[in-house]
């Protein structure tokens, strides 16, 4: 679990990735029932994993990227 100091940091440092989020959702519902499911959900599993990546880094106390 984050304490307040590591959650502001996380958004502080994944505040980049917002609009990639938003257009990422954006693609999976414009594109449903048109594309198979794997390939129109994959902008999405890419965010989770860079988000994953970010909060384990964090709560790590790896401070190398900032």
């Amino acid at each position: 679990m984050m304490n307040r100091q590591q959650q502001k940091e996380f958004l502080e440092a994944t505040a980049w990735l917002r609009p990639v989020t938003r257009w990422a959702a954006a693609f999976s519902i414009r594109w449903s029932g048109i594309l198979p499911a794997g390939i129109r959900n994959l902008p999405l599993k890419i965010v989770k994993r860079i988000l994953a990546n970010y909060q384990t880094r964090m709560s790590s106390g790896c401070k190398t990227h900032r």
